[in-house]
């Protein structure tokens, strides 16, 4: 018996592994190429002015998207693909990109001070806002600094007074203008971040707008399927007739929010069902009970099984008593 149990706790474990490396994939698209191409752009121009000791204006890489479309995965990714740019991980004097996420509060004073200690000086909480981002355009200077990546920077922005809209679009100015140093930005959030840059004229000229887009079946159908199936594949899953099918494709896309991100996602949990039940074809119920144990949602509102699914609101989580 004791056996019995070990096997099966080697072969969960085998799956979560198989499981982890498949989500450590990076999937290639349309607007990640974009952002590359930008950002070695960008780096290419700065490292060649730096080598001539000229003077040099950076600009700033905005990438817009709906929750879960992957934006940071996208950064992240085109960031660790330069493997001789010095990051903050590698413990040097020089950190030539920083990367991070809006804190919680979020004003300028919070987001300038958890940039100081990414940056990996901690300053007195007394300080002014002022004060802190003129201490921190210093150290992007002492430690080189090329980029600054700001992930959800909308949330700075969004639902702010207008005296505060102007101070965080001057804020990021003055990062990039300094004549000591001017840094390079990445901006990552929401399609709020465009009510920022379309504010003001200076930031808009010098911002390049990547917008990743949300997916449909009529423009993107095709492609999802290639998707589950080269997953299914590696899984060493057959895949079933009715994934195949337009009326499963419509059904996958919808339950992930017409959003890229979450369609891997939802795929890798659907074979992840499949793999834990020891099966060895990819059915529609393995995806149907991957949503509901996300959701926990009875099948009339499981868009994997409800006849009409469209009208199902699937970024709402449901109080089972409602369903009744």
């Amino acid at each position: 018996m004791a056996e019995a149990v070990t096997g099966v706790l080697t072969m969960t474990n085998e799956i979560h592994i198989h499981m982890a490396k498949l989500r450590a994939k990076f999937i290639r698209h349309r607007a990640y190429r974009e952002l590359s191409e930008q950002f070695d752009v960008q780096l290419g121009r700065r490292r060649a002015a730096l080598q001539l000791g000229l003077a040099f204006e950076v600009e700033a890489i905005a990438l817009t998207g709906a929750p879960g479309s992957g934006k940071t995965t996208a950064v992240d990714y085109t960031i660790s693909k330069h493997k001789d740019l010095i990051l903050a991980s590698h413990e040097q004097d020089v950190c030539e990109v920083i990367q991070f996420k809006m804190p919680s509060p979020v004003t300028l004073k919070t987001v300038g001070g958890a940039l100081s200690v990414a940056l990996g000086y901690d300053l007195r909480r007394d300080k002014s806002a002022a004060l802190i981002w003129q201490h921190v355009r210093r150290i992007l200077k002492e430690r080189k600094t090329l980029f600054v990546h700001l992930d959800e920077l909308q949330d700075i922005y969004v639902s702010k007074a207008d005296r505060t809209r102007s101070e965080v679009v001057n804020t990021l100015k003055s990062v990039m203008n300094n004549k000591d140093w001017p840094v390079g930005l990445i901006l990552s959030g929401t399609p709020d971040l465009l009510h920022m840059v379309n504010a003001d004229r200076q930031l808009q000229r010098r911002v390049r707008v990547i917008q990743l887009s949300s997916v449909s079946f009529a423009t993107h159908g095709r492609d999802v399927f290639e998707l589950l199936g080269k997953y299914a594949q590696e899984s060493a899953l057959s895949v079933a007739s009715a994934l195949e099918e337009d009326d499963f494709l419509k059904r996958l896309i919808h339950s992930a929010v017409n959003e890229f991100g979450q369609i891997i996602d939802m795929i890798l949990c659907g074979i992840e069902e499949c793999l834990l039940a020891t099966d060895t074809v990819l059915e529609v119920s393995h995806f149907a009970e991957a949503f509901r144990k996300k959701a926990a949602c009875l099948p009339a509102f499981n868009p994997f099984l409800a006849q009409d699914f469209l009208r199902i609101d699937v970024t709402r989580v449901r109080d089972v008593g409602e369903d009744q």
